[in-house]
C-alpha cells in the first residue's frame, strides 16, 4: 500500500507484552496486516497432512509458520506479526521495506507468566494443573528456551539448547532494527515511531489474570529453582541482548 512508506514484522515471543503491540501496530496498518496465529495454522497443517486427531512436530509447526510468513511478504502485506521463528534469509530478503523488530521480556518472568496463562487452560497446548509434573515436560524445556527457538533455531525440546543455538540467537536479535522490552516499553514506542514515521499507541490486551483457569498463587522454592534452571539458555541469550542493545534512550 502507497500510503505506507515502511512495513513492519513483529515477531512475538509469548508473554512478552506482543499482544498489545500487534494491537497497535493494526491500527495503524488497517488496509495491510496480517497476523500468523499458532494455533489455528497448527490445526490447518494436521488437517491437510495428518489428519484431525494426529499430532504435530513442533518442527514441522514452525517451518510452517515460517511459510505463512513468507507469504505474506510475498503478496506485499505491510505488516506482519506472529509467534513465527526468525528466519535470516527472510530479513536479508524483505530488510529494503520492512522494519524486524521484537519485544524481549526477562525470561524467568516470561516462563512464570506462560505459565499462568497455560495452567490448566483446556486447549492442545495447556500446561495441565499439576504445575511439578508440567516442570519434568518437554514444554516446560520449550518454555525455559523460548528465545533460542525463536531466534536460534532450536526446534526441538528432547535435545538440549547448544551453544551454537545460544550464540545464533544473540546474533539474531542484534541484527533485528528494533529491540524492546517489557519493562521499557514506551521507549521503545518512541523508537519504532520514529523508524516508522508512525504513531502507534498501546494499550494492555491479554493480561493472564484475565483468565478463569489462570494461576494465582505462588510457585514454591523448589519450583522456581526449575523454572530458574529451564530459562538458562533464554537468561544468556537475554543478558548479553539487553547488555548491547539497551533500551532506546
Amino acid at each position: 500500500m502507497a500510503r505506507y512508506k515502511t512495513g513492519v514484522v513483529f515477531l512475538h515471543a509469548q508473554k512478552c507484552g506482543g499482544s498489545s503491540l500487534e494491537t497497535a501496530l493494526f491500527q495503524h496498518y488497517r488496509l495491510s496486516r496480517e497476523r500468523i496465529l499458532p494455533i489455528e495454522a497448527r490445526y490447518a497443517v494436521r488437517s491437510i497432512n495428518h489428519g484431525p486427531n494426529s499430532s504435530l512436530p513442533e518442527t514441522e509447526a514452525s517451518i510452517e509458520r515460517q511459510f505463512l510468513l513468507a507469504y505474506a511478504l510475498q503478496r506485499g502485506v505491510k505488516c506482519v506479526t506472529g509467534h513465527a521463528p526468525f528466519d535470516r534469509a527472510l530479513q536479508q530478503q524483505y530488510g529494503d521495506t520492512h522494519k524486524f523488530i521484537t519485544i524481549l521480556r526477562e525470561p524467568v518472568e516470561r516462563f512464570c507468566s506462560h505459565l499462568r496463562y497455560a495452567y490448566d487452560s483446556g486447549m492442545e497446548t495447556s500446561a495441565g494443573a499439576d504445575i511439578d509434573a508440567f516442570l519434568d515436560s518437554r514444554r516446560a524445556r520449550y518454555f525455559g528456551g523460548l528465545y533460542a527457538y525463536h531466534f536460534g533455531d532450536w526446534r526441538d525440546p528432547d535435545t538440549p539448547v547448544m551453544r551454537k543455538h545460544i550464540d545464533d540467537a544473540r546474533q539474531n536479535i542484534l541484527g533485528l532494527d528494533a529491540v524492546g522490552y517489557l519493562d521499557r516499553l514506551p521507549v521503545f514506542l518512541e523508537e519504532i515511531n520514529a523508524f516508522l514515521g508512525a504513531k502507534i499507541v498501546m494499550g494492555h490486551q491479554n493480561k493472564t489474570t484475565e483468565r478463569k483457569t489462570s494461576f494465582r498463587g505462588d510457585f514454591t522454592p523448589a519450583q522456581m529453582e526449575k523454572i530458574r534452571k529451564l530459562c538458562a539458555p533464554s537468561m544468556e541469550i537475554y543478558e548479553t541482548v539487553r547488555e548491547k542493545r539497551p533500551p532506546f534512550p
